[in-house]
């Protein structure tokens, strides 16, 4: 009987992952989902585990945000339910809590709504026990959309408003999670037509918006500032009449 093939060295396999990303990007990644059990086999703990599946969570996000397909979304929520309990073990808990969140909310995309919401629950949960506030801010913002959707206003808003708290004592050195809450915030409040609590946050999230363009260039925020800042002068100017 001939004798079986030596297994291929872990080094040579995630040297073929970097070749085949280079060379073709997530297409190329994703060819390979064939024999992604067998790569990650090769890992002698964790570590080695979650460098090889790192590859094919992002060829799939890749995938799913280019394309939008649901079973795409399906693909990729299956990586992340296997990478979230390797960075557990890693001790990578800011990156497990916001696995977490993406997980939560392709979940909600695909209207699983409670399983979406046990998972913004678990990241905010990590990002108490460990101090990150960027985490409890993003977690609190899938809570807070859910509950306003689900038809819990108060409790929804409650939870927009933690988000934006907890935003503003973020450990990252950006303004991303404050802009998400402000954005969010914002939503909502003009549906309510609170507009007295609008103006200050708009004031904010332009000042916000802004600043990230003129470091990166015209954003999307600056715009949504922009709509946001023309629908409330349209209100002004309307109770202004009224009141003539």
């Amino acid at each position: 009987m001939a004798a079986s093939a030596p297994p291929v060295p872990l080094e040579d396999v995630l040297a073929e992952l970097e070749a085949v990303d280079e060379a073709e990007g997530w297409r190329g990644v994703v060819k390979l989902d064939g024999r992604m059990l067998e790569m990650m086999a090769l890992g002698a703990d964790d570590a080695d585990v979650y460098r090889i599946l790192t590859f094919f969570v992002v060829a799939h996000r890749m995938r799913f945000r280019q394309t939008g397909d649901t079973d795409h979304a399906r693909s990729y929520c299956t990586l992340l339910e296997w990478q979230i309990p390797l960075l557990g073990n890693l001790q990578r808990f800011g990156d497990q809590g916001h696995a977490m969140c993406n997980l939560s909310h392709i979940l909600q995309s695909l209207e699983r709504h409670r399983e979406g919401v046990v998972w913004s629950q678990r990241a905010r949960d990590v990002g108490e026990a460990h101090g990150f506030f960027s985490l409890e801010s993003k977690a609190c913002l899938g809570l807070g959309k859910a509950a306003v959707n689900g038809g819990r206003h108060e409790e929804g808003l409650a939870l927009l408003r933690n988000a934006l708290v907890a935003a503003e004592l973020t450990e990252l050195d950006d303004s991303k999670c404050e802009r998400e809450a402000l954005q969010v915030l914002l939503q909502v409040l003009f549906q309510d037509r609170a507009f007295d609590e609008v103006e200050p946050l708009l004031v904010r999230f332009k000042e916000e918006a802004k600043a990230q363009s003129e470091k990166e260039g015209l954003c999307g925020d600056e715009l949504l500032s922009l709509i946001f800042s023309a629908r409330l002068h349209e209100v002004r100017c309307t109770q202004k009449c009224s009141v003539a």
